[in-house]
C-alpha cells in the first residue's frame, strides 16, 4: 500500500510552502531520510527528507507550485501500488514488512523514528494526475446541496492560472476526467477581458513576502504610536571603531545597540513584554530580534539570551544570523520568539524610521543614520554626529509618559557609549 508524506509545518507560522526544486522523480528509489526536495517557507528554504523507503509513485506538484501544510508532498510505495486519487486516504504509515517504512522525516521537526505528523487534516492528494482544490460554496456535507465540488487541474495549469489571475472555479476542463489543462487556462485568460493586456503584469508574492504581508496586517490591528529622540552618537561610533580594532573583525552597529538596549529594558520591563487577554506577560528573557534586509524581504533573526552574551559574542551572533538570513539558510526556530526588536535603518541610509510593531511584542526600536548637526557646545557652534532614535509602542499597555522615560534613558545610554559595561545576565 502506498505511503503518503504530507507537507509538515516547519515553524509555528507556516501554513504553506512553495516547491523550489525536486531532487527525485517518479520511478526513483528513495531511502529513509533521503533529501527529496527543497521548499520555500515563510522563513527560509528548507530541504525536505522522506520518512519512507521505496519507489516514488507521485509528486505533489512542480517547482513553483504552492501547497498547503497537510497536503501531499510525495507518495512512496512499491511498483504497482495504487496511487490514491484526490480525496482518497493513503496510508500515513506503511504496514510492517512492506517496502515503504516510516523514518525520521524533516530533521528535528518530528520525533525520531516516526513519520512527521501533519498539522492539519487536509485530505491526501495524488500528484501524479490532476490536483484537486475546492470550489467556493457554503459549508455542507458531501452529497448535500451546496457541497463543495472538486476542481481538478494539472499542476502546470494551476501555476499558469496564478500567474495570469485566472479563477479555476469558472474554467471548464477539457482534460482527462474534466481536469483543467494549460490550454484551458490560456483560453480563459485570453477571453477574460478585452482590456486585460493593458493591466500590467501579475506576479505571485514569494512565501516570505506573503508572510510579511500577513504580519503587517496583524500588526495594524494593534493601537500603536511612535516617539523619537535625537542622541549624540559620537561616543557610540568611537566605541565601535575601538572594538573593531581590538577584535580585528567587523563590528555591526546593531551589536552595540543590542548591548545598550538590554540594561534599559531591565529598567522598563513593560518594553520587554506582551499583552495576553487582560494580562501583561513580562518576559524573563532578553531574546532580541535584529531586522535584516535580504533580497527576499525583511527577516528578523533572534539573538537568544542577549543579556548573557559579551559584546563580541553578540557581534559574532548577529553577523552569523544576518549571513544565514541573506543566504536563506537560517533555521526557522531562529526567526521566532523575539521579546523585542531593533532595526538599524541607518544602515540603509535612512535618517529615521517609524517601525511597525511586531506581533506579540510591545516595543520595537529603530536607529537612524548618524549625520552632522550643528549645535552650541560651551557657547560655540560645533558639528555633532546625531542619531535619531525612534520606538513604536503598544498603546494598550504603554502610554506616552512611559515611552518618553524609556527613550530618554536609551538616549542617555547612547550618549554615554559604554556598551562594554553591559550588566551581567
Amino acid at each position: 500500500m502506498a505511503s503518503v508524506f504530507k507537507l509538515p509545518a516547519v515553524g509555528d507560522t507556516m501554513v504553506e510552502g512553495e516547491i523550489v526544486e525536486w531532487l527525485v522523480d517518479v520511478g526513483d528509489t528513495v531511502e529513509l531520510d533521503q533529501p527529496i526536495c527543497s521548499v520555500e517557507t515563510d522563513k527560509s528554504v528548507v530541504e525536505m527528507t522522506t520518512p519512507y523507503r521505496g519507489t516514488v509513485l507521485a509528486l505533489g506538484g512542480e517547482p513553483g507550485d504552492v501547497i498547503e501544510v497537510g497536503q501531499t508532498l510525495i507518495v512512496v510505495g512499491s511498483p504497482g501500488d495504487d496511487v490514491p486519487d484526490a480525496g482518497e486516504g493513503g496510508a500515513e504509515t506503511a504496514p510492517a514488512g512492506s517496502q515503504s517504512e516510516p523514518g525520521q522525516g524533516v530533521g528535528a521537526v518530528d520525533a525520531p523514528g516516526e513519520p512527521p505528523a501533519p498539522r492539519s487534516q487536509a485530505p491526501d492528494t495524488a500528484a501524479a494526475g490532476p490536483v484537486a482544490a475546492s470550489r467556493p460554496s457554503s459549508a455542507a456535507m458531501p452529497g448535500q446541496p451546496g457541497a463543495a465540488e472538486p476542481v481538478k487541474a494539472l499542476p502546470k495549469a494551476r501555476k499558469l492560472a496564478r500567474e495570469r489571475g485566472v479563477d479555476l472555479a469558472v474554467v471548464a476542463g477539457t482534460g482527462p476526467g474534466g481536469s483543467i489543462t494549460v490550454t484551458d487556462v490560456e483560453a480563459a485568460s485570453a477571453t477574460a477581458s478585452p482590456s486585460a493586456a493593458g493591466r500590467g503584469r501579475r506576479e505571485r508574492m514569494s512565501a516570505t513576502r506573503r508572510s510579511i504581508a500577513r504580519h503587517m496586517a496583524q500588526s495594524m490591528q494593534v493601537p500603536q504610536f511612535t516617539s523619537m529622540a535625537d542622541a549624540d552618537a559620537g561616543g557610540l561610533l568611537a566605541a565601535r571603531t575601538a572594538l573593531a580594532t581590538e577584535t580585528g573583525s567587523r563590528v555591526p552597529l546593531d551589536a552595540l545597540l543590542v548591548a545598550l538596549l538590554v540594561p534599559v529594558l531591565r529598567d522598563h520591563p513593560v518594553m520587554n513584554a506582551r499583552l495576553d487577554g487582560d494580562e501583561i506577560v513580562y518576559f524573563d528573557r532578553y531574546d532580541i530580534g535584529v531586522a535584516v534586509d535580504t533580497p527576499g524581504g525583511l527577516m528578523v533573526p533572534v539573538v537568544r539570551g542577549a543579556d548573557a552574551l559579551s559584546l563580541p559574542e553578540v557581534s559574532a551572533e548577529i553577523l552569523r544570523l544576518a549571513a544565514a538570513a541573506r543566504g536563506r539558510t537560517v533555521a526557522p526556530h531562529e526567526l521566532t520568539g523575539a521579546t523585542t526588536t531593533v532595526n538599524n535603518v541607518g544602515a540603509l541610509g535612512m535618517l529615521a524610521g517609524t517601525p511597525m510593531l511586531p506581533v506579540r511584542t510591545s516595543m520595537i526600536a529603530a536607529f537612524g543614520m548618524a549625520r552632522p548637526v550643528v549645535r552650541l557646545i560651551d557657547g560655540a557652534p560645533a558639528e555633532v554626529p546625531t542619531m535619531t532614535v525612534s520606538a513604536t509602542f503598544d498603546h494598550r499597555i504603554i502610554d506616552g509618559g512611559a515611552a518618553g522615560r524609556f527613550l530618554a534613558q536609551l538616549k542617555g545610554a547612547i550618549e554615554e557609549a559604554a556598551p562594554s559595561k553591559q550588566a551581567e545576565g
